[in-house]
């Protein structure tokens, strides 16, 4: 019963994060593209800010349950196939993790602080961060598909 809810859990926390990133990437950033760029703003820093609280308790979640789910002699074993796959998808979630960070401790703030006041025009530094922010979630949404790739070999 336990490892039903670890892996409950634990699946639960991926389909949030990874899915939290594809909402965002394929509807909530094109539709905003209606808005005015001044509510647009508004409205992904309000997004980017709840996200980032419901992001960071899913990748706690998914550390807390995955080290549970992981026997100790798993966590690096590069003699099997197994060993393998599952190293690379944790070294994959580690490197989405530090992309996470820079996104929340630097671009996302930096692009609050850049942001226009009501009817005035973005600056290219507004430009630049919005760019930088939206290559850095991208990347971190296709590392996160990776991932789903390597649970699925996993599981086969």
């Amino acid at each position: 019963m336990v490892d039903y809810i670890v892996n409950a859990l634990h699946l639960l926390a991926t389909v949030i994060w990874i899915g939290g990133m594809a909402y965002t990437a394929v509807v909530l950033m094109p539709a905003a593209q209606a808005l005015d760029p001044g509510p647009r703003g508004q409205l992904m820093g309000a997004v980017a800010k709840r996200f980032s609280i419901v992001a960071w308790s899913s990748i706690l979640l998914l550390l807390i349950t995955g080290l549970i789910k992981t026997p100790a002699e798993m966590l690096l074993d590069t003699a099997s196939t197994y060993g393998v796959v599952l190293t690379v998808k944790h070294a994959l979630v580690l490197i989405m993790i530090i992309i996470g960070s820079v996104i929340t401790f630097s671009v996302v703030p930096k692009t609050r602080s850049l942001a226009p006041a009501p009817g005035e025009r973005p600056s290219p530094a507004f430009v630049k961060a919005q760019q930088q922010l939206k290559m850095l979630a991208t990347t971190n949404l296709i590392l996160g598909i990776i991932v789903l790739l390597c649970v699925v070999q996993l599981e086969s």
